[in-house]
């Protein structure tokens, strides 16, 4: 059994400097490689990077919309964005995890109060809110 991993080192350290040689004047392994259309790798890989980035960007913006147009409170955007996102991940659509997101989680929806109306019982032009009628109806 050693004698069988030691044959097995020799032979690789014998093949490695060749693997090595013939990687080292494959174009592919060369800074100046450029593709069919004159392009480099590295600027390749940097577009790649820049479009995945602009991938992100559209979903997160989607799901944000989805978010609010479902009633989610805009102090809590961020942490439903974030939960939508995640689920975006797994291959459903943004409004599909918007809409998982604010059934699962209903305490991030706005609080609709209602607003207090007053009113008050005209009798006459002396009543204290006379001034404040003459100057709403325009006189």
């Amino acid at each position: 059994m050693e004698n069988n991993n030691e044959m097995l080192n020799e032979q690789e350290a014998q093949g490695a400097p060749e693997m090595h040689a013939q990687s080292e004047n494959e174009p592919a392994a060369s800074e100046d490689y450029r593709g069919s259309d004159g392009t480099r790798s590295g600027e390749i890989f940097e577009l790649y990077a820049q479009l995945e980035m602009m991938k992100s960007e559209l979903t997160t913006a989607k799901v944000q919309t989805a978010l609010l147009l479902l009633g989610v409170a805009k102090e809590k955007l961020e942490d439903g964005t974030s939960l939508a996102v995640g689920l975006c991940s797994t291959g459903k659509t943004p409004e599909e995890a918007a809409a998982e997101i604010v059934s699962a989680y209903p305490h991030l929806k706005a609080v609709q109060r209602k607003i207090p109306q007053f009113s008050a019982a005209s009798s006459g032009s002396d009543d204290g809110f006379s001034a404040i009628r003459k100057i709403f109806s325009g006189r």
